[in-house]
């Protein structure tokens, strides 16, 4: 069994949300055919791709199971095909039917029919990677980097059963990495590895109507036109994958003709909608980025903490800018600085103390500082959590409780801008976090990551959140908070914000609100000479 396999059997024993009564072999030994003999150049082309940007670990390395499913009862299936449809054959069904099985997890049988399987309660649950509303078929992630969509969609579905017909039970979409559909896959692939031990933990918690109530929302987007998508021929594979090799040349001659930078920009003016190219720029030296700013006041003068990442160290600290009203500002001054990379300074008061939570996920922990002598002087206070690959944390005390917002992969090798997940504590210090019940409370790489502090306007709470589907960081939201408990959560995008006001400018990712302040940041390439 793949890699990928194993890890989400391992997760599905580990949290105990059931119990593996049953393994199915697939005894055909015959050789596949290969569907179309015209493809060679594809398999050869996708080989020297996954031998160079495959990221490791490879979710398709291959990884003996025999230690996850011990003494577990086998069967050998033959399959039964017919006009090119494979099914199982009666014998081999009533036998499965005899374990009384709540659920038949697909790993492989590829193109079994399983709508008239029924050998499993809620039905066979397998994965579809890609958007089951406009696409079938093809190699996983190939088409959507060929063709350069800004997002590939996954999801796991189930067949027969009580769903009869196949319901999508998770759906989620990532970001298409545009330079190679190998390590694309490995991205994408790691992330929804957590949809299936996800949802078999919501079935046992929820039960069998409120499970079906809750993934409902998943069946009712209108189906679009489907495009039927094959494995590409000779000549085919070849322009596609030279389209490919020319984005990456470019891609490697923008970056050795100029650098990415980030900036601040900001405004005094209330009314700041739509009005961007008219706030001030605040423009580092080449050497340098600015972003991730967070802003407090203080009388008549404004702190701006910024992430300051410097080239020459390939390392972020955290810096910060003073700024008045008359739109004076000084040199960013250094004010935190670690071993490891430090970015988004989220900065928030509480009992006359300032504290920060910078993102510390190079150290695999979400960190709090306390503010000894503002602006300029942090002490270490204490890890608000440990052993987690967490960013752009952010927290808010509502509803006499503190909740704690922060994007998470869950698998290491996956990107950590795709899910966003919610814990809460009646005590800021007391290290005790509750996960939510609905964490996810967001999986969608265009709006999961936060964008900057929560805030009330209006006695309503609002979030901000990125896109990171056309890029990392591409642009931002501000959704307001319309539920938010121990069991529930719901928010709705109000204002959407994308880098359109500047051709120069590629991407704007934080946004900071403080009295009459507004600052965000944005990304522009420079050139090195």
């Amino acid at each position: 069994m793949c890699l990928h396999g194993c890890s989400i059997i391992q997760r599905i024993t580990n949290e105990n949300s059931g119990e593996f009564a049953l393994v199915i072999i697939n005894d055909d030994t015959a050789k596949p055919k290969r569907k179309d003999q015209s493809a060679g150049i594809y398999s050869i082309l996708n080989l020297i791709d996954e031998r160079l940007f495959t990221k490791q670990p490879d979710p398709f390395a291959l990884k003996d199971a025999e230690s996850l499913l011990s003494n577990i009862p086998i069967i050998k299936a033959l399959p039964v095909k017919n006009n090119n449809i494979s099914s199982l054959s009666e014998s081999d069904t009533i036998k499965i039917r005899e374990y009384h099985l709540d659920i038949l997890i697909q790993f492989g049988f590829q193109g079994m029919q399983l709508e008239n399987l029924n050998a499993a309660k809620y039905g066979t649950w397998f994965y579809y990677h890609g958007d089951d509303r406009i696409m079938k078929n093809g190699p996983p992630g190939f088409w959507e980097v060929v063709e350069n969509w800004p997002e590939t969609g996954s999801a796991l579905l189930s067949s027969g059963g009580i769903f009869s017909a196949n319901r999508v039970l998770y759906r989620s979409h990532f970001l298409t990495y545009p330079l190679s559909p190998a390590r694309h896959r490995s991205y994408y692939f790691w992330a929804a590895a957590s949809f299936l031990p996800r949802q078999i933990r919501q079935l046992h918690h929820l039960g069998k109507e409120r499970f079906f109530h809750e993934t409902e929302k998943f069946n009712t987007a209108l189906l679009r036109d489907i495009k039927i998508y094959e494995t590409p021929s000779n000549l085919l594979a070849a322009a596609s994958f030279a389209k490919i090799t020319f984005r990456l040349v470019k891609e490697i001659i923008q970056r050795f003709f100029y650098t990415g930078q980030w900036f601040l920009l900001f405004s005094f003016k209330q009314d700041v909608s739509g009005n961007f190219g008219e706030f001030i720029r605040l423009q580092p030296s080449k050497d340098r980025f600015w972003a991730d700013p967070h802003v407090v006041q203080t009388d008549d003068r404004y702190f701006i903490f910024i992430e300051e990442f410097l080239q020459a160290k390939n390392k972020g600290h955290i810096s910060v800018i003073e700024l008045d009203e008359s739109e004076n500002w000084k040199p960013p001054i250094k004010v935190l600085e670690t071993d490891y990379h430090l970015s988004n300074p989220f900065i928030f008061k509480w009992n006359d103390k300032f504290f920060m939570v910078p993102e510390s996920r190079a150290n695999k922990t979400i960190d709090l500082y306390e503010c000894v002598e503002f602006p300029y002087q942090w002490i270490f206070k204490q890890h608000l959590m440990e052993n987690i690959s967490a960013v752009d944390t952010t927290l808010v005390n509502y509803l006499e409780k503190w909740w704690l917002f922060t994007a998470i992969a869950e698998n290491a090798a996956a990107a950590p801008n795709v899910e966003l997940f919610l814990f809460s504590s009646e005590d800021l210090f007391s290290g005790n976090w509750t996960a939510h019940p609905r964490n996810p409370i967001i999986s969608d790489v265009k709006s999961a990551r936060p964008a900057g502090s929560l805030f009330v306007e209006d006695g309503k709470l609002f979030r901000p959140s990125q896109d990171c589907s056309k890029a990392y960081g591409y642009g931002f939201d501000l959704n307001e908070i319309e539920v938010l408990s121990g069991t529930e959560y719901c928010e709705k995008k109000i204002i959407s914000i994308r880098p359109n006001w500047d051709r120069k400018i590629e991407a704007t990712h934080t946004f900071a609100n403080c009295g009459n302040l507004t600052v965000i940041d944005a990304f522009t390439r420079a050139s090195k000479h």
